[in-house]
């Protein structure tokens, strides 16, 4: 028999590995993988049937999060400036972090349904749909990020950023039906002091010139 344990050496030169430390790097790599080509699928989907609004919206609350991730926690900018250039694990990392949130976000969302339907009522449309806003925009910065996990897609994360893109003239309006969302949030929560988006219009707008080196030689701000 060629083994009898567990163990292969194959050299001097090469590090000895176990199988079955072989076999949970291969699977937990290509669990992975299905986290991150689900991911840039389904934002790719929700993209492609949006309407340049809500596409604009999606924009707008991605470059937000993105702001508040680097003032609040010191999030490196550049891995998302140019997730190519970073190595899987660091990738990884930092696509767990958003997933965390994304998580959190739809966990809140179901609480919040479950919590009204006690009390004989439904959380209003448009704070369900400005909650699956947030999500998307969550899932966008983790596609980003995907595009250096798995070059492979990379093709699919440039036409997400391309999608995005094309709204940014309609960011204005966008930010405009986003601050109806936070006021119909201050009215339904009876709290007239309540602020959802910490800075002003003309700052967001600067602020959404953001597109990462690695796509934005191939996008237009149309």
């Amino acid at each position: 028999m060629l083994m009898h344990s567990q163990t292969v050496c194959c050299s001097n030169l090469w590090p000895t590995l176990s199988v079955g430390h072989l076999m949970v790097g291969w699977l937990a790599k290509k669990a992975q993988n299905s986290r991150v080509y689900m991911c840039i699928k389904e934002v790719k989907w929700t993209l492609e049937s949006a309407d340049a609004i809500q596409r604009a919206m999606i924009l707008a609350l991605a470059q937000l999060l993105r702001g508040q991730m680097v003032k609040e926690s010191n999030f490196p900018l550049q891995v998302l400036n140019r997730p190519l250039d970073y190595d899987r694990d660091e990738l990884m990392q930092a696509y767990d972090g958003f997933e965390d949130i994304r998580n959190q976000n739809n966990q809140l969302l179901e609480t919040t349904k479950k919590n009204m339907r006690r009390f004989g009522t439904n959380l209003p449309q448009f704070s369900i749909d400005h909650a699956v806003n947030v999500g998307k925009s969550v899932e966008f910065w983790m596609s980003t990020l995907g595009a250096g996990v798995c070059p492979e897609r990379r093709d699919d994360v440039r036409e997400i950023w391309s999608y995005l893109a094309s709204s940014y003239s309609h960011l204005p309006e966008a930010i405009v039906a986003l601050r109806k969302v936070e006021e119909l949030t201050a009215e339904m929560t009876g709290s007239e002091d309540y602020e959802m988006f910490d800075l002003i219009d003309e700052d967001w707008l600067r602020f959404c010139r953001f597109f990462p080196e690695a796509f934005s030689r191939e996008l237009r701000l149309d």
